[in-house]
């Protein structure tokens, strides 16, 4: 999946960079699609390459940790949490 997720993407920034290489440099001597093509190959198989890691170090570490508690809480997370013991503040602006 992340293969797959890493190739897409890189076959369209492969397509932009290829595309704006041909209208800047011209296609050289393999034509216009051999080079854009070729662009979306390579941008494609790297970043697939890389995701696929990504996904496979992510799924393995997911599969040897315990679950965290922090995640079978009930009450939202963030500010939240830290600010739910304390006292609230009120403040009258227009007291006299």
């Amino acid at each position: 999946m992340g293969f797959l997720m890493g190739g897409v993407t890189g076959g369209c920034l492969g397509f932009l960079v290829g595309g704006m290489t041909v209208l800047r440099y011209g296609p050289g001597e393999k034509g216009y699609l051999a080079t854009v093509g070729n662009q979306m190959l390579q941008t494609g198989g790297f970043l697939g390459f890389i995701m696929s890691i990504g996904m496979l170090i992510r799924a393995e570490a997911a599969d040897t940790l315990p679950p965290s508690p922090i995640f079978q809480q009930k009450r939202p997370l963030g500010a939240f949490m830290f600010n739910a013991n304390r006292i609230p503040v009120v403040v009258d602006r227009f007291a006299k």
